[in-house]
């Protein structure tokens, strides 16, 4: 039978071993308490409808037919007439125009939408009422008719607002202002 000193040692050892186990469960629980609460707000970002930081109007979601990327390049003051433009500018990462414009005409309800020509590219734009908001979509080179994938998404605010012909004009590259 071992000595006393045997079992200082053998207690030593297991309660090391103890230690060690718990550590690695406490690391494999906090873990999994880390992914469950990024998993969770993942998911719950991918069912719920992401807007644009700008217009506050619908972004694609995860599975729509048009993707973009989720960091749009801000573009200040540009002048439309005599109003003020500021625009965030989204790379489509996928998609094709036609499907684009189905999505914006199922999401933007109430806006109304004009199909332009212009430079070698299909440009749509759908607009409010008070013409402040719009969302413009521009096709990659492509004869006119064709169904291209789209080059930009640009959502953007115009104050004070502008009338439909302003808008139509923005889109075959000929804007008359009144």
């Amino acid at each position: 039978m071992p000595d006393g000193g045997d079992r200082g040692v053998s207690r030593f050892y297991i309660s090391m071993i103890l230690t060690i186990e718990s550590t690695q469960m406490k690391s494999s629980i906090v873990l999994a308490i880390f992914l469950s609460i990024l998993f969770a707000g993942y998911a719950k970002s991918a069912d719920s409808p992401a807007t644009d930081p700008l217009t506050k109007l619908p972004l694609p979601a995860v599975g729509a037919p048009l993707s973009l990327d989720n960091m749009p390049n801000r573009i200040s003051d540009v002048p439309v007439c005599k109003s003020k433009g500021t625009m965030n500018f989204y790379t489509p990462l996928g998609g094709n125009v036609a499907a684009a414009i189905a999505w914006y005409t199922s999401h933007l309800t109430g806006f109304k939408h004009v199909h332009g020509y212009g430079s070698g590219r299909s440009q749509d734009t759908f607009y409010n009422a008070a013409g402040t908001l719009t969302v413009s979509i521009t096709g990659n080179p492509g004869k006119e008719g064709q169904d291209t994938h789209p080059y930009s998404v640009i959502y953007a605010t115009i104050q004070p607002g502008v009338d439909a012909k302003v808008i139509a004009g923005m889109n075959i590259q000929k804007i008359a202002c009144p």
